[in-house]
């Protein structure tokens, strides 16, 4: 008896917190980015050196909050998509990194929007996840509040 009270233990929240305050600085950094790029664009030739700064610690913020999202997955019963999604973001940062090294321009500069959407598109995602809501869970996405209301809504309209 012990053991089935355990299985239904509320889900651990610290890897759900962790996931937003990686995700929130994620988001900042590559805000940050474009100002940076700004600023050298427009003479002031320190703000290169801060951008590539910049550019490691977004890269190491995106992994950190990859292993964050698969804490969330792991420990929490979470969505997986956080950890897909900054695995990927992970990846285009190093990239984009890359690009900016070698100053390829044509690549360096499109890749950076790419890399600026996701990464706030993402942390709003990250805001919105819910422990205890892993993907195999049909109540994950619409809840047992929405469906009970599409069903009522559907009988309405059937009437």
């Amino acid at each position: 008896m012990g053991d089935a009270m355990s299985e239904f233990r509320e889900p651990p929240r610290w890897p759900l917190i962790a996931l937003r305050v990686t995700a929130g600085l994620t988001a900042l950094l590559a805000l940050l980015m474009p100002f940076l790029a700004g600023g050298f664009l427009q003479g002031y030739y320190p703000l290169l050196d801060a951008h590539r700064q910049t550019a490691m610690a977004l890269s190491g913020t995106a992994l950190l909050t990859a292993v964050a999202g698969l804490l969330v997955r792991s420990l929490s019963r979470g969505p997986s998509g956080p950890a897909v999604q900054y695995g990927v973001l992970t990846l285009l940062c190093i990239v984009q990194y890359a690009f900016g090294d070698e100053r390829i321009l044509l690549l360096h500069v499109p890749l950076g929007v790419g890399v600026f959407v996701m990464a706030e598109k993402f942390a709003v995602e990250a805001f919105k996840a819910r422990a205890g809501t892993a993907d195999a869970d049909p109540d994950a996405v619409t809840g047992p509040q929405a469906k009970a209301g599409t069903a009522v809504g559907t009988e309405a309209g059937a009437e």
